[in-house]
C-alpha cells in the first residue's frame, strides 16, 4: 500500500498558553503512584532517570550513526522530518541504552502495564502461562533546525486499536518511553502532549490549542 505523505502541519501559535501540564515527580517514586499519574493523565515525568554521564555515553555510542540515518520519503521512517537524523536499531548500538531499559523502575512499569497473565485448563490439568513485553522500537531523534511538528496523534494507531469505553491502563498495548538528551523546550521539539487524552474515543480529534509541551531533562513518558 503506498504511504500518503502530507504535507506539514502549521507550526503552534507562538502565543499559545498551554492550558495543563505534564506531571513531573522524581524516579524514584512509588510505583503506585507513577501508575496512578499514568491511569489519569496517560503520561508523566520522571526526573533524575539517567545521569549525565548516561546521556553523554549514549551520545557517544551513536555519534558514528547519525550522518547514515537522514529520513526520506520512502524510509520506514518517513514520517520523521529531513531536517532530523533518527538512528534506530538503538539498544543494538548503544550499551547504555540496552542497560537502561533494564533500569528496576522501566521494569517495574513494563511489568505492571504490558504482562499479561492467565490459565487454561486442559483436561484435568491447569496451566499457568505469562506472556512479556517486547520491544518494538529503540530509536533515537536529532532535532534539526527548521524540522515541522508531528501531527498531533495516538502513537498505538499503529496497532490498530479502537478507542471507546473506559480506560484501563492494563489493557494499553504498548508502553512508550522517552528520554531528553538535552533540555527539550517548545522551541525545540519538546514531545507535544494532551493530558487525559488517552480515555477519549476515536470520534475525539485533539486540537493545537489543548497541547502542552514535555520539557524536562531526563525525562520519562508513557505514550498512550
Amino acid at each position: 500500500m503506498a504511504v500518503q505523505v502530507l504535507p506539514p502541519p502549521q507550526p503552534i501559535d507562538p502565543a499559545h498558553q498551554p492550558p495543563t501540564s505534564v506531571t513531573s515527580i522524581p524516579a524514584d517514586a512509588p510505583l503506585d503512584e507513577i501508575l496512578r499519574i499514568l491511569e489519569k493523565d496517560g503520561g508523566v515525568i520522571l526526573t533524575n532517570f539517567a545521569s549525565p554521564e548516561e546521556l553523554a555515553a549514549i551520545d557517544e555510542d551513536v555519534e558514528s550513526y547519525r550522518k547514515e540515518t537522514r529520513s526520506t520519503a520512502d524510509s520506514a521512517l518517513h514520517i520523521i522530518p529531513k531536517e532530523t537524523l533518527a538512528v534506530p536499531g538503538l539498544v543494538g548500538k548503544s550499551p547504555t541504552v540496552a542497560k537502561l531499559c533494564e533500569h528496576p523502575v522501566l521494569e517495574d512499569l513494563r511489568t505492571a502495564i504490558l504482562q499479561d497473565n492467565f490459565s487454561v485448563i486442559r483436561e484435568d490439568f491447569v496451566e499457568h502461562n505469562t506472556i512479556d513485553p517486547l520491544l518494538s522500537i529503540s530509536v533515537t531523534l536529532h532535532i534539526g533546525y527548521g524540522a515541522p511538528r508531528q501531527r498531533l496523534h495516538r502513537d498505538d494507531n499503529v496497532h490498530g486499536i479502537k478507542h471507546g469505553g473506559k480506560f484501563d491502563l492494563k489493557k494499553a498495548s504498548q508502553f512508550g518511553c522517552l528520554i531528553a538528551g538535552t533540555r527539550t523546550t517548545r522551541e525545540n521539539g519538546a514531545t507535544m502532549f494532551v493530558p487525559g487524552s488517552h480515555k477519549w474515543d476515536d470520534s475525539r480529534a485533539p486540537r493545537t490549542d489543548e497541547v502542552c509541551f514535555a520539557g524536562k531533562s531526563p525525562l520519562r513518558f508513557y505514550a498512550p
